[in-house]
């Protein structure tokens, strides 16, 4: 099962593949806001420590808003938009 590291506390929380980064931080009750939850806010970034590579690709939406708010969607997702397929270690 892919594992999800929350660098700011060092928790850690086991989930199925293609779960929902969302839901995730929000069952263990981490420290981060969501708003539109729909990938058009920007309320979620985070940033990916390691492990970019066992999440989804960045939509053309997701992609626009990070770029608009300055944020390199090479390092910086949203967490709204994200399921993970593999180790990743985020913070926010």
């Amino acid at each position: 099962m892919p594992k999800v590291t929350f660098k700011n506390t060092g928790e850690e929380a086991e989930v199925e593949a293609g779960a929902k980064l969302m839901d995730v931080t929000r069952d263990k009750g981490w420290s981060i806001a969501y708003g539109c939850e729909d990938g058009m806010c920007g309320t979620c970034i985070i940033s990916v420590v390691s492990g970019m590579e066992n999440l989804n690709e960045v939509s053309d939406k997701e992609k626009d808003t990070l770029e608009a708010m300055g944020m390199d969607p090479s390092v910086h997702r949203l967490a709204c938009q994200c399921k993970v397929n593999g180790d990743v270690v985020i913070e926010q």
